[in-house]
């Protein structure tokens, strides 16, 4: 017998599905609804609105999401570099980031500019992204495997920046092959600071 999954929980995941897919504009509270199969009564017993709902869901969902799509990170015995080369194969994979793109990206697109709160919560994600992809650049340089010329917060701008743009790209112009392409570029510019 299979554990029914808790109204809070269940809306969250359907919410974050329907607002990656559509978008949150584009997105109804009925929609997710009827795909819950959630009574409305229930719905607000646990939200206030549908803003209040997809701020946790980015909470909840969307920034765990990013840390598992985004895994910047260096594993014993191998190089920066190669922790990036491994990110990129992996974004390849998901066939969901390729399909749609950058969950983060898409939201800061459609909200940040219309809506302080998103704008806030999302950036607070972006700067911590940034932040971890430039202590690994650092690492690099620190260690002597890139030159001490490669500026590790400027390169991190360009690499997500770079990352997430070719991710934003249609679905009808969007594959693994082309991401895996294109991300060959920003790694041979990080091969230029190889010591």
């Amino acid at each position: 017998m299979t554990k029914k999954q808790p109204t809070r929980e269940k809306l969250l995941d359907i919410t974050f599905e329907e607002v990656y897919i559509h978008g949150y504009t584009a997105t109804s509270i009925d929609a997710i609804l009827k795909k819950a199969q959630i009574p409305k009564g229930s719905m607000y017993h646990h939200f206030k609105s549908k803003k209040e709902l997809v701020l946790a869901m980015v909470k909840e969902r969307l920034f765990p999401k990013m840390d598992m799509f985004f895994k910047y990170e260096k594993k014993e015995g191998k190089s920066v570099y190669d922790s990036f080369r491994r990110t990129f194969i992996g974004i390849s994979k998901n066939k969901m980031l390729i399909t749609y793109g950058c969950p983060l990206h898409r939201l800061m697109v459609e909200l940040c500019v219309v809506d302080k709160d998103f704008d806030v919560l999302l950036s607070s994600k972006v700067t911590e992204m940034m932040e971890g992809v430039k202590s690994l650049l650092q690492a690099g340089i620190d260690s002597g495997e890139f030159d001490d010329t490669l500026h590790a917060e400027n390169f991190a701008h360009f690499l997500l920046n770079a990352s997430w743009g070719i991710l934003s790209l249609s679905p009808s112009l969007s594959s693994s092959k082309s991401f895996l392409l294109q991300s060959k570029y920003i790694l041979n510019e990080l091969e230029t600071y190889i010591n």
